[in-house]
Formats: structure tokens, sequence, C-alpha cells
């Protein structure tokens, strides 16, 4: 029965992937899920792919993967790290890409956050307009930011903030501040493009800094949650935290729009996350997040496609909750395999005893 159900989803699946060039119609996501985790899609050949270099330890493993999977009697398909976006097949970044794009789909989930050190605290809580003071300066002084804290005693100390941050998690903070209604002035922070991680590995004693959350993980450091308000009936403060869960419970909140270059998404703060599989309640979205894309870049390459489709496999999503990001919605991980699939030869069940 199960090979039926298998068999089947994939007559379907090759029905709607020869329709997609034309008319682009919807497939059932549950079709197109069994399909992405039932099935490999091998086309033979070598795809180089650029990552971050947060993301270098996941593309080994998932090529590791693919190099079992893709082998003969199938097409055999490799995957390898590229060394420069201008000569590779794909990029993978949070940026624009430096490559000619062809198409871009999401493929994982950063976040904008706040880190801190200060000795005399372990966790810290941020309004948005406390972040707004921070970065235009009119915030100098921990004890500042006792409302956002309370029951915690702030202490006198002297606050700072490293005069650079990362480009895009610096304007996903400050497209926060605009969804709550606040004007980003960056007086005392500025943007750079890529810049290196270890320029935030050693915070000083009162110092904060704006950076990717997957900076954050891979360096250990303290994010401060974002402080929504606080809750009467249970006396305690509702807050957004920027770990796995609230990210990806903002990420539900993403739309997704189609054109003839993807898949993006934009955030709709109006929209009801959706709660966590088993779960009735969906935690309190961070919603200081932005899509990491995989891009096919010069001229379309099946290969690169195949890599973007194993990529996006539930199983190398999964590599992504254990990492330094966060995997992708169910719904926007289906929009961007079937984006990603227009070309690839029809995907064939795996075999079954």
């Amino acid at each position: 029965m199960r090979s039926s159900r298998v068999i089947g989803a994939a007559l379907i699946f090759g029905t709607a992937s020869l329709a997609l060039t034309a008319c682009d119609p919807p497939m059932p996501p549950e079709v197109a899920a069994q399909i992405a985790e039932q099935t490999y899609t091998c086309v033979e050949g070598e795809s180089k792919v650029v990552v971050p270099g947060n993301m270098t330890d996941l593309l080994i493993g998932w090529a590791d993967s693919l190099s079992y999977a893709c082998v003969d009697p199938e097409p055999v398909m490799t995957m390898v790290q590229g060394d420069d976006a201008l000569t590779a097949n794909a990029e993978v970044t949070e940026y624009a890409p430096l490559c000619e794009a062809v198409t871009s789909v999401p493929l994982a989930v950063d976040a904008g956050v706040v880190v801190f050190y200060q000795s005399e605290i372990a966790s810290l809580n941020l309004s948005a307009e406390s972040i707004q003071g921070i970065l235009n300066g009119s915030i100098t002084n921990w004890n500042q930011l006792g409302s956002d804290n309370p029951g915690a005693e702030m202490p006198d100390f002297p606050l700072s903030i490293l005069p650079t941050a990362d480009t895009q998690a610096l304007k996903s903070v400050n497209d926060y501040l605009k969804l709550k209604g606040l004007s980003s002035d960056n007086s005392v922070v500025s943007a750079v493009d890529h810049p290196a991680m270890e320029d935030y590995a050693l915070l000083e004693d009162g110092q904060m800094a704006i950076v990717p959350n997957s900076y954050a993980v891979a360096l250990a450091l303290y994010p401060a949650a974002i402080y929504m308000g606080f809750n009467e009936e249970f006396q305690e403060p509702i807050l957004a935290t920027p770990d796995v869960a609230g990210i990806q419970s903002a990420s539900t909140q993403w739309l997704v729009s189609k054109d003839a270059n993807g898949v993006g998404v934009v955030l709709d703060a109006n929209k009801t996350p959706t709660a966590p599989e088993g779960s009735d309640f969906a935690p309190e979205p961070y919603q200081i997040i932005y899509p990491v894309n995989f891009t096919v870049c010069g001229t379309d390459s099946l290969v690169s496609r195949a890599a973007a489709r194993f990529m996006l496999r539930l199983d190398s999503q999964g590599a992504l909750g254990a990492s330094n990001y966060a995997p992708l919605p169910e719904p926007v991980r289906i929009e961007a395999l079937l984006s990603i699939s227009k070309g690839l030869p029809t995907p064939k069940p795996l075999p079954t005893e």
C-alpha cells in the first residue's frame, strides 16, 4: 500500500513538473513532501556551491550524503564547496548574490540579534523602544533597561555598542523597528557587508553588538530576548526569544511570492503564527528574521537545481535545526521545492522491499 501511494505521488509530481513551465499549477503540499522525502533526483555532474563560512560543515555533510544517494545505477552526482561565486554553479547567501542569478529560493532562516556581555547579568530583555535608543545613542547606561527586565536589578554601568554591524542583521533590526512604528536612526552603528565573525568574539564588559544569529550560535554569544510586555495573570514577562522555536514561529508568518526569478518571502506581522506539530500554541514569534537563499548562478544548471532540491529535503533541513540556522517552515519549503525542481527529470520512488 505504501509503495502504491509513493508511485502515485511520483506520477502526480511528473505531471505537475511537465506543466510547471506553462501554467505553474499548485501542487498538493502533502504530495510534494512525500516525493521529496522518499526519492532522490540525481543529475550527472558536479555542482560547485559557495556557502557562508558558518554553513561549511553543513555543506560537507550534505555532499557526503549525496555521494551515497546518487551513485550507480543512478546518475553520479556530486557537490563540492566553491571558492568564488563568480565561477561557481550556485551560491548560498543572505545577501544579494554576487553571481549572475538564474533563480533563487529560500534555503534556511537566519535572524538579527543583539548580543551582550555584562559581568553582572546572565540574561537580558530589550523592548523595541530600547533597541531604538541603543541605536540612536540615547541609551548609554544599563540601568536605563530596568523596565524591560522586571524583577532584575540592572547595574549602573556604561553601555556601549560595537560601531559596525552585519548589513543584513542591522537591516532586519531596522525593519522590525519600522514594524513597531518606530524610526530607525543608526547614529552609533553602521552597516558592513560580510564582517569577520571574529570581530564579535570578545565583547568588552558592558558592550553590545548586532550580529546574525548564526554568528551568535557559532561564538556562543548571549542574545537578548525581545520584551513584548508583562503577563499580569502569570506574573512574567512576554518574550520573543531568538532560539530555533521563536525564529521558526516567526517564519510561519512569511508570505510567499513567486515570479520568474524564483521564490521570495516577506513577513506579515498580522498573520497568526503556526503552532509546532503536537502543540496547541505557537511560541512568541521572534520577528527579526531573514531568509538565506540558494541561487543558481550563470547559466541554468539542472545539477545545481538537483543539489538545491537535495538540500531542501526534510532530512537535510533537519540538519539545519542542529546547526547555526533554522529550517524553513513547511509551506515555504514546498514552494521552494516546486520552484527549484523545474526542468528536473521526474523523480522515481525509492525501491521498496
